[in-house]
């Protein structure tokens, strides 16, 4: 119980952490991503700014001075003189129609008022415009009228396509994803290092309990023998009602506690992992009918109707342990009858798919109540608080828990059909 809590706790500390660590890192990406993104658009106005100095001295050819911005920086140009004459067009493809890009820049540009263009007779650019593409792709536009020293007159339209958030991170991504994983690792690491140094006293309390439990339970062992063995000998050499009456009852109660005794040293010996597995190929159809024979006698005396489904179709072979599922069934079998009254009857079952076989033992009597049923599998748990029953410990139930984690099955419990309870246990094929 101690490790399934260390290791839930261990488990949740480490997402909470990380999904700390996560959101601060894609924080961080975030701010990345937007600083790129103002450095993109500061890059692409410096450029722009160059290439109309270059412009602006004409000895240069307009064709080239673009292309190299064209082809170095992936700048898209479309330039006209003073009359409307398509002067350059670069021939770049992006994800939208470069026509379709142009339009919306002009459209942008129209919205905005920008009134760039007057009878000045210097060179001048506006100001940076974003526009969005068809694809879900965003670009850069810029306006700008170039007047050269032989006094010609050039109006530009410059686009250029926006970095993605993918793009820029790509550089980035490994950096990111070291720190995550070195994060995560530091986590796991330090949480156990916490959990363990938290857990220790507590460990070193229930190993003591558990010591102790183990040792009184094995030397309340051999007084109780003794007892039991002089209680018999009493038995059969007194005539006295009275006193036969008084060692039966001596000898009912020493029955009950070496019950006891013995369900505690099974918990202790589970505690420890003490508990030894002898696996071998079971015959399902006798371990069902030898469990049916033992307890039909029971049943009869107590005038409760018991039945043994068996499918007409062969089980497939079970390697598992035969007496540690036995001892489980028993125990269902000894709480059927315990809760079966009225003339009730018990009906013992099983369910094969390709991966599993499943015992099941239905009762119809009183049921669970649902304020129990969280709780029926903890030791020493009894829904009768008031402990009338004395012959119930509230362990059997947890043993077969114990037992059926130690043969990799499954136990549990479900409300039967009409009343009553129904307890399983589901162990894997070969």
């Amino acid at each position: 119980m101690l490790k399934n809590l260390y290791k839930k706790l261990h488990i949740m500390f480490t997402i909470s952490v990380m999904l700390i660590i996560t959101v601060i890192i894609g924080i961080l990406s975030t701010n990345y991503i937007r600083l790129e993104s103002i450095n993109d658009s500061t890059l692409f106005q410096r450029m722009v700014t160059l290439m109309i100095y270059q412009l602006e001295d004409n000895s240069q050819n307009i064709e080239n001075v673009i292309r190299s911005y064209e082809d170095k920086y992936s700048i898209f140009c479309f330039a006209v003189d003073n009359k409307g004459k398509i002067v350059y067009q670069s021939n770049l493809h992006f994800p939208t129609d470069t026509k379709t890009l142009l339009e919306n820049f002009n459209n942008q540009m129209t919205m905005q008022q920008t009134q760039y263009i007057d009878n000045s007779s210097m060179s001048e650019q506006d100001g940076i415009i974003e526009i969005s593409g068809t694809s879900n792709d965003k670009y850069w536009g810029i306006s700008a009228k170039v007047i050269s020293k032989d006094d010609r007159t050039y109006h530009l339209t410059l686009i250029y396509k926006q970095k993605s958030a993918f793009q820029i991170l790509q550089k980035q991504f490994p950096f990111y994803f070291t720190l995550w994983f070195v994060a995560l690792l530091s986590v796991i690491f330090v949480s156990r290092l916490l959990l363990k140094k938290a857990f220790k006293p507590t460990e070193q309390v229930l190993k003591s309990q558990k010591e102790f439990i183990a040792s009184a339970s094995h030397e309340l062992k051999s007084p109780l023998a003794v007892i039991l063995a002089n209680v018999e000998q009493l038995e059969q050499q007194t005539d006295n009602q009275g006193l036969q009456k008084a060692i039966k009852t001596i000898d009912s109660e020493c029955m009950r506690m070496s019950r006891l005794v013995k369900d505690m040293l099974l918990l202790a010996s589970s505690d420890a992992n003490k508990w030894s597995l002898c696996k071998s190929d079971v015959n399902v159809d006798t371990l069902l009918i030898t469990l049916y024979e033992s307890y039909e006698p029971i049943c009869i005396s107590k005038k409760i109707s018991l039945h043994l489904d068996i499918p007409e179709n062969s089980y497939p072979v079970l390697y598992t342990d035969q007496e540690r599922l036995m001892q489980i069934l028993i125990i269902y079998m000894d709480n059927a009858i315990h809760h079966s009254v009225d003339n009730r009857y018990i009906e013992i079952q099983t369910e094969v798919t390709s991966k599993n076989i499943t015992f099941l033992v239905a009762d119809h009597g009183q049921g669970i109540a649902e304020k129990d049923k969280p709780y029926i599998f903890d030791r020493f748990y009894c829904a009768d608080k008031s402990r009338t029953d004395k012959s119930n410990f509230g362990l059997g139930l947890s043993i077969a828990n114990e037992l059926a984690k130690m043969l990799n099955g499954r136990a549990g419990f479900k409300d039967t059909k009409g009343g009553g309870a129904t307890f399983f246990i589901t162990i894997p094929l070969k």
